[in-house]
């Protein structure tokens, strides 16, 4: 018998809210994409590097300030 792995979904945008709460606890400083992953590791886990580009890139609530640093839009 061949085991499948089941790939469960995370929630909904689990990782940008994360991201905004880690942010926001911040006061307005930037951080590296790798100070956010492990400012909010605990609260939703491991990760693909390419969720939390993704979610990124929501310039609704993110704003680049160099390559790979980011703060919260005011």
């Amino acid at each position: 018998m061949v085991e499948q792995k089941v790939r469960l979904r995370r929630p909904h945008n689990e990782i940008k809210n994360a991201m905004r709460e880690f942010l926001a606890d911040k006061n307005g400083e930037p951080a590296s994409i790798s100070e956010i992953k492990a400012g909010i590791l605990e609260v939703v886990g491991e990760a693909p590097d390419s969720s939390y580009r993704s979610a990124l890139q929501d310039e609704r609530y993110f704003e680049r300030v160099e390559r790979g640093v980011f703060k919260l839009r005011g």
